[in-house]
């Protein structure tokens, strides 16, 4: 019996409230192991299901794709279409050529000189690629309007 004397109240202990609740589970491993095989099981089953749900959200596109295809986009392809699409590309490749020139300009001129520091490696890589991107897309719009004429009989 085990008592508080200050508390002037008596609780009773017996052996089984003694018995820690690790050396419990120490003496049967058993269900531990019957626990975690039902959670490697589950999650086996689980992972199927998710690269089974993935695989048929793929095809779902590739079906999508398949039949755009088919058809050949021809709502697309349509001039009322691809004419103003060309035209705000080319717009937007000359308005960055534009922009990339003054901005050159702008650097190399003799009130600027004090200030200029030699650019980094990011921002002439950044320089060369807004570059190369507007140059072929001018090259692309060129292009397809020599082209579609001679291909594409209406």
């Amino acid at each position: 019996m085990a008592s508080d004397s200050s508390a002037g109240w008596v609780v009773p202990v017996n052996e089984t409230d003694l018995i820690s609740p690790v050396d419990e589970t120490q003496k049967s491993p058993s269900p531990s192991l019957l626990l975690s095989s039902a959670a490697l099981a589950g999650s086996l089953v689980e992972g199927a299901c998710a690269i089974l749900v993935a695989s048929a959200s793929a095809k779902l596109f590739l079906g999508i794709a398949a039949v755009a295809g088919a058809v050949k986009a021809s709502r697309l392809h349509a001039d009322i279409v691809r004419i103003p699409v060309l035209l705000v590309s080319a717009a937007a490749a000359l308005i960055t050529l534009w922009v990339l020139w003054n901005a050159w300009r702008a650097r190399n001129r003799s009130a600027a000189r004090w200030r200029k520091r030699p650019m980094t490696l990011r921002e002439k890589f950044s320089f060369a690629v807004t570059l190369l991107a507007s140059v072929l897309t001018l090259v692309l719009v060129v292009g397809e309007a020599i082209e579609h004429p001679i291909f594409h009989l209406h």
